[in-house]
């Protein structure tokens, strides 16, 4: 008997894998693919390698990463489903849901232009160095937010600015809208929904002492931080995200590469009619184009031959990239997810030799598929 495709790009990821660990491209990775055979069943490749730390356990396929931005397409898609039962609506400001967001320019932009980056604030902020309040304090989240909103881009009104700020006021926005906090946002919204469970996606600042506990010993760790003096290791690595509490609409989420795809794969069923996930007429206008960048709805898409999705992807694709090493792309030509989580930033962020690895691991990827 033969070995299947799905053993087949196991293999394939492993080995893209072992190289980017011996190259010093990351310590530790994991990859998932989720594709369907030709009777339609779906069917997922799993691969990881590495250590978790230096020194430590290797990496495995279940392994937890810290996601970085790909929270925000998790945290825009349980936003979509909110607007489908009507909780919200993409036309709505954060000036109408938290007083402190009035007379702000944050305030007065609509959750689509927060989602889709065209809000007019600023891409980022140091927001964690002046904040004069202890870290996950409710003074401080206050603080934050407000910073958030009044900070602006110096740019031209209407062109993209990728911003963490945008979507950490459109976190706190779509949590009063929902009545929920953001992990329970996810909990009901994305985890439920897909059967998942919280050793697959979760904040994990927000987790009871014993499963974070668990989490921190399985993890793979990201950056020693000078600033908080300490290699992290289950501890979300953005250092805003950090100041409010671990939990924000940009960044906070760990997960595993299954979970990931599991995810993935829900949004683009769903973004090609199949599944209750999300209505098509949403996914569509999440990844309509709109002017003056690539960024969609949560998503970015491929923008080039020189995009982080490799060459092959074919020009549907959409996807997100995380600041410590994560990535995820969705081709709906080829009906195929490929979510590759690494922790490049360990143990520092100095390391940038994944911006040459991801799009090669990607075009190996799509290249066996395609083999069949």
């Amino acid at each position: 008997m033969g070995i299947s495709r799905s053993e087949r790009l196991a293999a394939e990821a492993a080995r893209l894998i072992a190289a980017g660990v011996s190259g010093n491209v990351f310590p530790a990775a994991a990859a998932a693919i989720s594709y369907r055979d030709a009777s339609g069943k779906l069917q997922m490749a799993t691969a990881s390698g590495g250590v978790v730390v230096p020194g430590g356990k290797p990496a495995e396929d279940d392994t937890p990463f810290d996601l970085a931005s790909l929270t925000k397409p998790i945290f825009a898609a349980a936003t979509l489903r909110l607007v489908a039962r009507g909780t919200t609506t993409l036309e709505a400001k954060p000036d109408q849901l938290v007083p402190d967001a009035r007379g702000t320019p944050g305030g007065a932009a609509t959750l689509e232009q927060l989602l889709t980056h065209r809000s007019g604030l600023a891409a980022w902020g140091g927001l964690y160095l002046d904040v004069p309040h202890d870290p996950g304090t409710t003074a401080a989240r206050r603080w934050i937010f407000g910073e958030a909103c009044r900070r602006t881009d110096d740019g031209p009104p209407g062109r993209s600015v990728y911003s963490d700020l945008g979507y950490i006021v459109a976190g706190e926005a779509v949590s009063r809208a929902s009545g929920r906090d953001l992990d329970e946002l996810i909990a009901a919204e994305i985890l439920a929904p897909l059967a998942l469970n919280d050793h697959h996606l979760c904040y994990a600042a927000a987790l009871p002492a014993d499963r974070l506990g668990e989490l921190q010993r399985k993890a793979a760790a990201t950056e020693r931080d000078d600033w908080r003096g300490r290699l992290l290791r289950g501890e979300v690595h953005d250092e805003n995200c950090y100041a409010l509490g671990g939990v924000s609409g940009h960044a906070g989420m760990f997960g595993t590469a299954r979970g990931v795809a599991t995810f993935a794969r829900a949004y683009l069923d769903a973004s090609l009619a199949r599944g209750p996930f999300l209505p098509k007429i949403l996914t569509d206008r999440a990844l309509a184009l709109r002017p003056g960048g690539t960024h969609r709805l949560g998503w970015d898409v491929k923008s080039g031959p020189e995009s982080a999705a490799g060459k092959r992807a074919s020009m549907k694709t959409f996807g997100h990239l995380g600041f410590t090493g994560t990535s995820v792309w969705c081709d709906p030509e080829r009906d195929l997810v490929v979510v590759l989580l690494t922790n490049r930033v360990c143990p520092s962020r100095a390391n940038e030799k994944i911006k040459g690895f991801r799009p090669a691991f990607y075009d190996g990827v799509f290249a066996l598929f395609d083999a069949g």
